[in-house]
């Protein structure tokens, strides 16, 4: 198993994912929270604002509960919800900054249930730095905005979507059976390019990173890349695949979350 590499200390990803709720509200200042979300399909942007919300909350709680065996039910927590659905984004960025607050309070090394290989408060920063960047994109895209993210950004979230798809309702059994295929992924466009190598087996991938030559490889600007693996774009200008192209195609397939 690849372990978990941490671009930032814990505190900066509790900052870092704050930054992106106050971005994910402003986007949806005064939008129509009816609009359908083309990248979550069946979902509007008000049922979107509340995933995010509630996992901010789910992501405090976990910690809270220290080394629980299993998950703190979703139901259980107390949101809060406003009245009023235009009150969404102002819950929302006031919801993140609780659950962030929470969990630098915490520490990185207080226990808690996770579903990556991290059973620490540490894991929970980072993954809501980007559980909340990917779906700020998602809002943005809904509105026909030409989403921003930090490349450095790009490039952590793609090193941690390997770390947590197993856990994240895509289990390795869900994978078609690969004989070994390796998929490339080489990123640029910032100052921490970013190179992973997959392997699909029998039952499910293993992956490793740094430079190395795949049956398929793919290749673009980090943001790109980063987007294109999220299934939020379709291969985009300035990303290239090389090789076998069925091998990203099977990938991309296995990992929808």
């Amino acid at each position: 198993m690849t372990e978990p590499m941490y671009a930032w200390d814990h505190d900066e990803y509790c900052d870092r994912f704050v930054a992106e709720a106050d971005r994910f509200a402003a986007v949806l200042a005064g939008a129509d929270l009816t609009t359908e979300v083309p990248t979550c399909p069946g979902w509007t942007l008000a049922k979107l604002v509340k995933h995010a919300g509630i996992a901010h909350a789910w992501s405090a709680a976990n910690v809270r509960a220290g080394a629980a065996p299993g998950p703190v039910p979703a139901r259980s927590l107390d949101l809060g919800l406003p009245d009023d659905p235009s009150g969404l984004p102002e819950w929302l960025a006031a919801g993140a900054r609780r659950s962030a607050a929470y969990l630098k309070a915490s520490g990185p090394d207080a226990p808690a249930w996770t579903f990556g290989p991290e059973p620490h408060a540490r894991f929970w920063g980072r993954r809501m730095l980007h559980e909340t960047t990917v779906h700020r994109v998602d809002a943005e895209l809904a509105l026909g905005f030409e989403p921003v993210v930090d490349p450095e950004v790009a490039v952590d979230c793609i090193d941690e979507l390997l770390t947590v798809i197993p856990g994240a309702g895509t289990s390795p059994r869900d994978f078609p059976g690969g004989t070994g295929e390796t998929l490339h992924i080489h990123t640029s466009g910032g100052p921490r390019a970013g190179e992973w190598t997959i392997t699909l087996s029998p039952d499910g991938y293993t992956w490793t990173r740094g430079h190395a030559k795949g049956d398929a490889a793919l290749r673009g600007d980090a943001v790109a890349v980063m987007l294109v693996l999220h299934r939020r774009r379709e291969l985009p200008d300035g990303v290239e695949v090389f090789g076998d192209d069925s091998v990203l195609t099977r990938w991309l397939a296995a990992t929808a979350l």
